[in-house]
């Protein structure tokens, strides 16, 4: 399954470009958002993201997985809004 906190991560990251931004904006330490994208990475069975010491980009699959990440985490907040 699909966990949405994932996939927001993986959403703020790539709009980031940068672990520690994105552990600000998660509320989560870098280690953690590292290992959030490592389980995404291993879910999906593909590289999302190209990162060395000071650089994180987009792969290709992280390009084609960006948009339906958006679109579920969408829906998923238009659902609890609807019942909240």
């Amino acid at each position: 399954d699909l966990d949405t906190g994932v996939l927001r991560t993986f959403v703020v990251l790539a709009e980031t470009l940068s672990f520690g931004r994105t552990a600000a904006r998660v509320g989560r330490s870098q280690s953690a958002v590292s290992g959030q994208i490592a389980r995404l990475e291993q879910l999906l069975g593909v590289r999302l993201l190209a990162r060395d010491t000071r650089n994180v980009a987009l792969t290709a699959e992280g390009e084609q997985a960006l948009q339906p990440a958006r679109s579920l985490l969408a829906e998923a907040d238009a659902l609890l809004a609807r019942f909240r």
